[in-house]
């Protein structure tokens, strides 16, 4: 019925504490993502917990958790999927709850606001594949999870909560999140990757609806880059906004004779430079 997802890039005293809670969930498994991890999480699953499921990356050596989840939903075996990061705590049987409630066409989400469980998600594989699942070209930290529920209220998935009290987090400190350590491609700090990531997203939505589709991997990939490449260049040059313009295609059609062009432009505000 449900498989749960969940990835460790350095956070094993974090699995080693949730994941027996994982694995007790009814009509669930459990997909363990070991994503470069240093400190053994493959092997310490396999050996500990043989009832999950381990796939290891080892061909990347920053963090990207869309990437993750991706591979990890690529490898689940049920129709819904259920992402949860490494320090999420299922506090009752979430799973058994799911398989009396599931409806696919649904993104059920937590109701009570706990910033570290903003990324918890469940949702049908097949609204998850329509939209192409998480996006790959958003690096470390933030926005991928906010960016795939965008995604998914556009071809008409509602929102759906789970109950009341039946998950937590454990509670840690931004120096445990994964920004853009050992990856220059992705962000620095916490509030580079909320500021810039909206950025993004924003542009992205924007294209999107003009255009009327998915833009490319490859097309994604050059703009986040773009973001975090102006962004940086004013910040390094003392100036307080950057600006980015996007050029869109107009339909050949409705554009026969004008020859006319399309450019969205946006501008924001340059953040400090900050290590947390």
């Amino acid at each position: 019925m449900l498989s749960i997802v969940t990835t460790c890039k350095n956070r094993l005293h974090h699995l080693q504490q949730t994941l027996p809670l994982m694995l007790r969930q009814s009509f669930a498994e459990v997909i363990v993502v070991d994503y470069g991890c240093g400190q053994g999480t493959a092997a310490w699953v396999t050996q500990n917990h043989p009832a999950a499921r381990v796939v290891k990356v080892e061909d990347d050596p920053g963090f990207c958790l869309a990437r993750a989840r991706n591979i990890g939903a690529a490898n689940a075996a049920h129709p819904f999927l259920c992402f949860a990061d490494a320090d999420t705590i299922f506090k009752a049987d979430v799973g058994g709850w799911f398989e009396r409630n599931a409806r696919e066409n649904t993104l059920y989400r937590f109701v009570e606001k706990v910033d570290d469980l903003a990324g918890f998600a469940i949702c049908s594989r097949v609204n998850f594949q329509k939209v192409g699942g998480y996006d790959e070209a958003i690096r470390g930290w933030g926005h991928e999870d906010t960016d795939l529920y965008e995604r998914l209220g556009m071809i008409g998935v509602v929102q759906g909560d789970l109950p009341a009290g039946v998950l937590d987090a454990i509670r840690h400190g931004n120096d445990e999140r994964q920004f853009g350590k050992n990856d220059p491609g992705g962000y620095q700090s916490r509030r580079e990757a909320v500021a810039l990531g909206e950025v993004y997203r924003l542009i992205k939505i924007d294209a999107m609806r003009l255009l009327g589709t998915e833009l490319a991997p490859e097309v994604r990939k050059k703009l986040f880059e773009q973001v975090l490449a102006l962004h940086n260049d004013a910040r390094n040059n003392g100036r307080d906004v950057f600006y980015i313009n996007v050029d869109l295609p107009l339909q050949g059609a409705r554009n026969v004779y004008s020859n006319a062009t399309r450019r969205l432009s946006y501008a924001a505000p340059v953040q400090p430079f900050v290590t947390g």
